[in-house]
């Protein structure tokens, strides 16, 4: 079972391609966000039956139900999509794909803080109509100096690099430059693969914007 958090305005199109592209199953659950106020609340809440009628036709047993935000306090409007996210039963994807800012942001941010428990992350382009993955980053994790410096010689690769390449260009034994990997692993800032029975190393978006800040 999946829990589906997905905000709304009055264009459906973003919100069902996106769930449909990504699949609806039995028993799922769509919450759909809306601003505690709208501007036009007739077609708000047309859209919002547009989106129930389509998807109960695809699966008449998937629950869709409407969760208020409020507009006029970011603070409580991100803590109340925090909540949404510890609240959700099942895997939990959030489709970021229309809505109002006022909803879209703080939904982002908490999406970003709960990535632990996200397992998807959607998106809808309006220049092209694709619905993709989307890989949110997290910068949350502080690094001590010799992981630090770790995760910059992975940087200054142009693609990736391998164990035994780091602890060469670093001067130091593998065992070492191993517990560093697994630890920028851990918080997000690499991506680890085998081949050749030799571990690979690349940076993520995480890890590029980590040392932007530093």
């Amino acid at each position: 079972m999946q829990t589906i958090i997905s905000p709304i305005g009055f264009n459906t199109t973003s919100v069902t391609r996106s769930l449909l592209e990504h699949g609806i199953e039995h028993e799922d659950i769509v919450q759909l966000v809306r601003p505690a106020t709208e501007t036009d609340d007739d077609r708000a809440a047309e859209a919002v039956t547009d989106v129930r009628q389509l998807l109960k036709k695809i699966e008449p047993t998937i629950s869709v139900t409407v969760e208020r935000i409020p507009h006029d306090d970011f603070e409580a409007a991100v803590m109340r999509c925090s909540k949404l996210l510890t609240k959700a039963a099942g895997e939990v994807v959030v489709s970021l794909s229309g809505g109002a800012r006022d909803v879209l942001l703080p939904l982002t941010i908490a999406t970003m803080a709960h990535h632990a428990t996200v397992a998807t992350t959607l998106g809808y382009s309006d220049i092209d109509g694709q619905v993709r993955e989307l890989g949110l980053p997290t910068v949350s994790t502080t690094l001590s100096d010799g992981v630090l410096e770790t995760l910059q010689k992975v940087a200054d690769t142009n693609s990736s690099t391998t164990l035994p390449q780091l602890a060469s260009n670093l001067d130091a034994v593998k065992s070492t430059i191993t517990r560093h990997v697994s630890s920028l692993e851990d918080a997000g800032y690499v991506a680890t693969w085998t081949e050749d029975r030799t571990k690979n190393v690349s940076i993520t978006l995480s890890g590029q914007l980590y040392l932007a800040t530093v």
